[in-house]
């Protein structure tokens, strides 16, 4: 009886430890399986992520590279000047305003004085009369000069009379980058003047890359200009004067090499040989001849053209800014040069006559004016410097001082 209790309790045991060693097999290939699934999800979302960066720095690439292209720089010029006009409109419009109504308290005041001298004297005397307006127009003259060593101009609140207008703050951005600094405006905050230096320090070699790229664009395609249009007739004569050279030449050549074979007895048999030459030789010639075109790359420029084209955009600024300013000719010759030369001083500004109309337009015809005039004199000096260079290589040559006409 005992073995058969035993026998029972061992079974019951087997099957016990048979499902527990089920159970935890599926429980073992549960967690295997979870491991998988986390490990796959994990690997998937690496992928993902790699494929992410990859395709940020593609961007990154593409973008840099558009940026330090030459269409790239001129937007990013362009844009970094729109910036700095909306910067430095909200940093100085407000001490703008601020100022010039100080300036109007001040002028209110000094009539108000004058008003109340007036009724409160029960006879005028005109010497006495004179004598203390006089006193009250010195002190509104002296405050009236401190507001102006400080920058105020003396204009009402109008629209037109404000300083920190949009386009002025753009031309002032302008001027800054391009360190010509005329100085007719200036930053009267802290915080003003901090965003001048930093954004000069930026700018400043911006804008020296952007002319540097921009010049050798411009004189390349002049270059081709010149070479194709100004110089179609020059190259032409050259073609054909090279051809008459060069057949002359062949023919003499012909001559010689017919002359020299031996008489024989046929006759025809001397004419088909020589026959069958001249006619491959001058076609060789001919072709050879429209082979030689000229590469405008070593095409270099005179002096005296880039020059020209110099004062003719000079002279268009004078005539442009003499009529609309109601200067003479000189004037506007002088500020387009100060201008051009970034030099600056401040002197001539358009739209800062008292008779000045539509100043924004002038205002942004005048940066216009300045961004392509200092590309044209990027380009005028990359051209001179190449024709000054080719100069002093055919003197070397002349002299024996230079071997090699491609030392340059």
């Amino acid at each position: 009886m005992s073995l058969l209790y035993y026998r029972v309790f061992n079974d019951i045991f087997d099957l016990f430890r048979r499902r527990s060693a089920v159970r935890k097999q599926r429980r073992d290939e549960l967690l295997q399986e979870q491991q998988r699934r986390s490990t796959a999800h994990q690997f998937a979302q690496g992928s993902i992520q790699m494929q992410r960066m990859e395709r940020c720095k593609n961007c990154c690439k593409s973008f840099t590279t558009f940026i330090f292209s030459r269409v790239g720089l001129c937007l990013l010029v362009v844009a970094y000047a729109f910036g700095g006009g909306i910067v430095f409109q909200s940093l100085e419009a407000n001490a703008e305003n601020a100022k010039t109504n100080k300036v109007q308290q001040h002028l209110d005041i000094t009539v108000e004085k004058l008003f109340l001298y007036s009724m409160n004297s029960t006879v005028l005397y005109p010497s006495k009369w004179m004598d203390e307006a006089k006193l009250i127009l010195e002190q509104y003259q002296i405050g009236i000069v401190q507001q102006t060593k400080r920058g105020s101009q003396g204009e009402r609140m109008t629209d037109d009379a404000k300083q920190w207008t949009f386009p002025e703050a753009i031309l002032y951005a302008i001027t800054v980058i391009t360190t010509i600094g005329y100085g007719h405006i200036t930053c009267q905050t802290p915080y003003g003047k901090i965003m001048t230096m930093i954004y000069a320090i930026f700018g400043i070699p911006l804008m020296l890359l952007c002319l540097a790229n921009i010049g050798s664009t411009m004189a390349d395609a002049f270059r081709f200009i010149y070479c194709n249009i100004c110089c179609s007739y020059c190259n032409m004569v050259k073609k054909r004067r090279n051809l008459r050279a060069l057949q002359s030449v062949e023919l003499s050549h012909n001559t010689t090499s017919s002359s020299s074979i031996g008489p024989t007895n046929n006759p025809n048999s001397l004419q088909s040989p020589s026959s069958h030459l001249e006619q491959p030789a001058a076609t060789n010639v001919v072709e050879f001849v429209d082979n030689l075109s000229i590469d405008y790359r070593k095409v270099t420029i005179p002096i005296s053209v880039t020059l020209s084209l110099l004062s003719s955009y000079l002279i268009l600024g004078a005539v442009l800014f003499s009529e609309w300013e109601n200067w003479n000719f000189l004037d506007g010759a002088y500020f387009c040069f100060v201008t051009l030369a970034t030099i600056g001083l401040g002197d001539l500004v358009p739209g800062k006559s008292i008779t000045s109309t539509q100043v924004e337009g002038k205002l942004i015809i005048c940066a216009l004016y300045v961004l392509l005039g200092l590309s044209l004199m990027a380009m005028c000096f990359n051209l001179m410097q190449e024709e000054v260079r080719a100069k002093f290589r055919r003197l070397g040559n002349k002299l024996g001082i230079i071997d090699d006409p491609n030392y340059w």
